[in-house]
């Protein structure tokens, strides 16, 4: 009879409770992913309509790119995080290095502007492998610390999970010399263990020790520059990016022209911008405004209010990240929310900060605004898992 009643008492428990799900996060990515349709379209259409013929040509492709993200979203919400779970953490960062050595295959991969980021498999639309990297390394390391949240407070456990990380970002480098994505995909595990690590000393420590290896990086590049009498293209392509940034004027003619000119139109924009369409820095002075320059003209057109309120509803998509990560019960599924907001963070202040001259010129899209079809269809995937875990959470109906 008490067994009977357990199981009644249980039933009704669970009857009266019901799966959360985010409709707010939905909203402000929906919002975003609109807002990036005018904003392409506004900063590529002329130049567009020049190579080809067509001003829509950057918007078609991500609307595209954006009906099949929402598509992948939508079957991802309904699988359940446990799936993730199930899979060795080994096969994540196996697949990591296999979706990157693409890329040496030859006859598949296409280089632009000195790296090699994409891959073109036959009538298939062509895409960034490291953006799914991204993705990969998030689920591989939601499993490592969650199979060894008891070390996080050791040196070993701090320490021996970032060596694959350190392979894999050197990899990714000298496969597609791209340091951006390189950089990325090593900072977003760092900043899931030092959210998840109790003994913040340790973080701090690590974390300083980042810095001044960053900070003597520079210094060496300035003296460099010294000796070679103020020649960017003495030294390197990426020295030259720094020495642009530490000295944009100097370099205005090559490294520099790109930052000056953001510059210039997030001056010239104002308080509320010269009107949708009317930036005059994109007709020719920002080569591909549409990628990762966007959020200058951005500025330009709709001023520091636009800005502002771009900038709040990534606040906003953060915050619900944050909700959905510290509601759930299960670490694994915590640590996925936590490395997706970890990337649209990281994501979005580099971009931000690259615009604004704050960090060098690093070559990083804004989520959702900037135009690219991998990148697009990823975020959205992501959403896509964030909204699954959140609907692990149970709410009563009241």
């Amino acid at each position: 009879m008490r067994a009977l009643d357990r199981i009644r008492n249980k039933y009704h428990k669970e009857e009266g409770r019901k799966s959360y799900f985010d409709f707010t996060l939905l909203a402000v990515v929906v919002l975003l992913v609109c807002f990036g349709f005018v904003m392409i379209y506004s900063a590529s259409a002329y130049q567009a309509n020049l190579k080809f013929g067509n001003s829509a040509y950057f918007l078609r492709k991500q609307i595209m790119s954006s009906a099949m993200g929402f598509v992948v979203m939508t079957v991802l919400i309904f699988i359940p995080p446990v799936v993730y779970k199930k899979v060795p953490s080994v096969t994540f960062i196996i697949l990591a290095f296999v979706v990157m050595a693409l890329l040496l295959i030859p006859g598949i991969h296409i280089s632009s502007h000195g790296a090699t980021r994409w891959v073109k498999l036959g009538p298939l639309p062509q895409f960034e492998p490291v953006e799914l990297v991204k993705l990969l390394v998030i689920l591989y390391y939601a499993k490592i610390i969650t199979r060894k949240q008891k070390d996080m407070d050791k040196w070993s456990g701090l320490i021996l999970p970032l060596i694959p990380l350190g392979a894999l970002g050197l990899f990714i480098y000298l496969v597609s010399r791209n340091m951006s994505s390189a950089l990325i995909v090593m900072l977003i595990p760092i900043l899931m263990i030092s959210i998840i690590a109790k003994d913040i000393r340790k973080i701090l420590l690590i974390w300083g020790i980042v810095f001044l290896i960053a900070a003597g990086a520079v210094g060496v590049i300035v003296l460099l520059d010294h000796f070679s009498q103020g020649e960017a293209s003495a030294i390197s392509f990426r020295f030259g990016r720094v020495l642009a940034w530490l000295h944009p004027e100097k370099y205005s003619s090559d490294e520099g022209f790109q930052v000056l000119q953001a510059l210039y139109a997030i001056g010239s924009g104002g308080l509320f911008g010269k009107g949708l369409g009317e930036s005059v820095v994109k007709i020719g002075d920002i080569s591909e405004a549409q990628n990762d320059m966007i959020f200058s003209i951005v500025c330009e057109e709709l001023g520091i209010f636009g800005a502002a309120c771009i900038i709040f509803l990534f606040g906003l998509l953060i915050h619900r990240l944050f909700i959905i990560a510290g509601n759930t019960r299960d670490l694994f599924n915590a640590m996925i929310v936590i490395g997706i907001l970890c990337h649209f963070s990281v994501q979005v202040v580099l971009n931000i900060a690259v615009v604004t001259n704050t960090v060098p010129n690093t070559g990083v899209s804004l989520p959702f605004i900037s135009a690219g079809g991998t990148s697009v269809l990823l975020f959205l995937a992501e959403i896509g898992i964030a909204l699954s875990v959140g609907r692990t959470i149970q709410i009563d109906r009241r």
